[in-house]
């Protein structure tokens, strides 16, 4: 049997997870489930937030032993709350993340992730030496940073031509990364590295960002309406697979604190030292993929990010780079309903 443990955010580590002798679910909100989390959370909340707790109070789960949440923004902050009201005999731990990146911080979060790794043990009854827990993780960590940099191979050839379903299928095996373990998902990408030969392209190179985009059918809608996505920013997406430095006198939990902070941050984590450096990063990949336009994604009601689109579109115009911003809900629906916008953008592009 595979003992599952739930969580909903990208800063959460993996290896830990499955060092600890567990499987992850990142529980994502895609559900049939009937809308009920308005009975414990206010309705204009993030829509993220609001479907992964229709899947707990319809019990649209899997068996879990325990629930990772990441105090990433007050809403995730507000679903932990709800979650044990929802469902009061989980196990729930709630780690703290810092907003920037400094010494400070980084002391912090490392001691956040030790604690998480200690509390994982405790879950799953294993009392072990701190050696054998670090040899553990460090295992853990080998594995997934094969995943990474087999994850980064298929980003670039995405990047330098157009293979037919190849962004669906990197989306398939980040999801399995995320919702089985990182053995499969590194078979897959395995396998995926060497695709057959590439298609003529006859649709626009766009670079896609944003803060959830985790169905890997709406690619293929991309690729119908004459958009070729050549680089994408979400926190399901390959920023999801973070490659994680160590050293080999190196403190593992510093070394995770480290590598998560110095990822590609999400929007509510700021670089206080460059004020607007989403912006410019969001520019930088553009041009460095080849992107004839940029098209962003937010969910509905996510301050963090809505807050910072200006600047971002401010940027983007200042390099002359097309910008289309859509914003939505979690559903290939709401991805559809968006069609004609898209199409129009593509054609504004002359492809």
């Amino acid at each position: 049997m595979n003992k599952k443990i739930g969580f909903t955010c990208a800063y959460t580590p993996v290896p830990l997870i499955e060092a600890a002798g567990f499987f992850p679910y990142r529980i994502l909100p895609e559900t049939k489930a009937p809308d009920q989390a308005g009975h414990l959370l206010h309705d204009n909340l993030c829509p993220h937030v609001k479907k992964v707790l229709d899947r707990a109070l319809e019990n649209d789960l899997p068996d879990l032993e325990g629930m990772v949440f990441i105090n990433s923004c007050d809403t995730m902050r507000r679903l932990a709350d709800a979650w044990q009201v929802a469902r009061p005999d989980d196990k729930i731990i709630l780690i703290d993340l810092p907003s920037g990146m400094n010494r400070l911080s980084l002391d912090f979060l490392s001691k956040e992730y030790e604690r998480l790794s200690r509390t994982l043990f405790k879950w799953n009854d294993q009392t072990l030496e701190p050696e054998i827990i670090s040899e553990k993780i460090k295992e853990k960590i080998f594995q997934w940073n094969l995943l990474a940099d087999s994850i980064k191979k298929i980003e670039e050839k995405m990047t330098n031509d157009f293979f037919p379903g190849y962004a669906s299928g990197l989306q398939q095996i980040i999801n399995t990364a995320a919702t089985e373990s990182i053995d499969q998902a590194l078979a897959m990408a395995k396998s995926k590295i060497e695709p057959e030969n590439p298609c003529k392209s006859l649709t626009a190179p766009v670079f896609v960002f944003g803060n959830l985009l985790f169905d890997p059918k709406v690619y293929d809608l991309f690729e119908e309406w004459n958009v070729q996505v050549v680089g994408t920013d979400f926190c399901t997406s390959s920023r999801f697979v973070t490659r994680i430095q160590t050293g080999p006198d190196d403190n593992i939990f510093r070394s995770l604190a480290h590598s998560y902070l110095k990822q590609t941050p999400c929007a509510r984590t700021m670089d206080t030292t460059i004020p607007g450096s989403i912006a410019q990063r969001i520019v930088e990949r553009a041009k460095k993929s080849n992107a004839k336009g940029v098209i962003g994604f937010t969910l509905k009601f996510c301050d963090p990010y809505l807050a910072r689109i200006p600047m971002i579109r401010q940027a983007l115009q200042k390099e002359s780079i097309p910008f289309l911003m859509l914003e939505g809900d979690c559903t290939e629906g709401s991805m559809g309903q968006q069609q004609t916008r898209i199409e129009a953008f593509t054609e504004m592009l002359e492809v």
